[in-house]
């Protein structure tokens, strides 16, 4: 099968939307599919085309309408140019997945439309998670949104909370197929946790992820275990300002790749996902593969990563928060049972279920919800 992944950005770019199509893409070229990764060529100054860790990738420049009637004009223009190039990429595929669909929906939509390629549609929590709330301030993304939604195939979420979030926008996601994204349980086993009160957190330093509000809590718990630190990797647009709240105990580490958020873990009893708000949360799993405790935002789509393993909790209120890392520090999470949550989800058993989707796309065998 020729498999096209679309998602909103790639390489050299970093989260989850990266993670779930470059684990997806190996896995599929493992086993004889024909993929190749379609992204946006954003910054312009990245590669036409480049591989990475065996996998194909083409950017394009995807962009979005601007309101002057001058700039629309262009747009228009560009559009069409957008659309020969892509008639020229590659070998046209059999099946189109768009994975946390952005500025490259619609283009995509009405190529496949054009040639009768079937689409797959895949939030990962895009409408509530980019910084900017785009989909809030545009007219443009909502009605490509909704669109693309009615003329899918398939649409499926990385949570049953994520695709709650898109019903305003596009009501079909009512009846998506949730899809959790996974971890390589493989990459994550090691010995026993620490005894010590040490706890980590890694990711991007943005306002969504919530590391001001773990720094809070924790500056509660360290007035009850004096001895407790809080080990943060990552670094962003929020670092500075982190730095200049955490008080004693906190300690920030840098930028992590994988081998850094293992060396993390191997040093941390306890692993906190403080997100605002987070659609599902590899972060969590992967602190479940490698057998740590895990504390975690309630009401998100974290919930569903986590399996009803480790303890949730009201990230805005410091002193619940702080309550439920104390207890995880004390009795942490059976390391067998989140090992065994992660081998459910991992990344193999995600890929078998996008086959089964992707089959579904092309018999015309997936239900046609209003």
């Amino acid at each position: 099968m020729r498999i096209w992944l679309a998602p909103s950005a790639f390489f050299p770019h970093r989260g989850g939307v990266e993670e779930l199509t470059l684990q997806l893409a190996k896995r599929l070229n493992a086993s004889g599919h024909d993929t190749l990764v379609l992204t946006n060529r954003h910054p312009g100054t990245l590669a036409p085309r480049e591989t990475h860790e065996g996998v194909e990738i083409h950017r394009v420049p995807f962009s979005a309408p601007r309101a002057r009637p001058l700039a629309a004009l262009r747009y228009l223009r560009e559009q069409a140019a957008l659309q020969r190039s892509l008639d020229g990429l590659a070998e046209q595929p059999d099946v189109l997945h768009i994975q946390c669909p952005s500025v490259q929906t619609l283009p995509l939509v009405l190529y496949a439309r054009r040639h009768g390629v079937p689409v797959v549609l895949t939030s990962q929590g895009e409408v509530v998670m980019d910084a900017d709330h785009v989909y809030q301030r545009s007219l443009y993304m909502r009605l490509s949104l909704r669109l693309a939604a009615r003329l899918a195939a398939v649409l499926t979420a990385c949570s049953a909370w994520t695709a709650q979030q898109c019903v305003p926008y596009a009501p079909r996601f009512a009846h998506a197929t949730v899809i959790a994204n996974g971890v390589d349980p493989t990459q994550w086993s090691m010995a026993s946790s620490p005894q010590a009160p040490v706890l980590c957190a890694w990711g991007r330093h943005v306002q969504q992820k919530g590391f001001d509000l773990a720094i809070r809590a924790f500056a509660v718990l360290r007035e009850q275990i004096p001895a407790a630190r809080l080990l943060i990797g990552g670094e962003g647009a929020e670092t500075a300002r982190l730095r200049a709240l955490a008080g004693d105990g906190v300690e920030f580490v840098g930028a992590v790749d994988r081998a850094g958020v293992r060396d993390l873990l191997a040093g941390s009893r306890v692993a906190i996902v403080p997100s605002r708000i987070e659609p599902f949360g590899i972060v969590a799993l992967e602190a479940l593969a490698a057998g740590r405790g895990l504390v975690y935002t309630q009401g998100t789509g974290i919930a569903e990563a986590a399996g009803g393993l480790g303890r949730a909790a009201d990230v805005h209120d410091p002193a619940a928060f702080a309550q439920a890392m104390k207890a995880e520090l004390a009795d942490p999470t059976d390391p067998a049972e989140g090992r065994a949550r992660a081998s459910v989800l991992s990344w193999q058993r995600i890929c078998e279920r996008y086959l089964e989707v992707y089959d579904r796309a092309r018999t015309g065998n997936a239900p046609k919800e209003a």
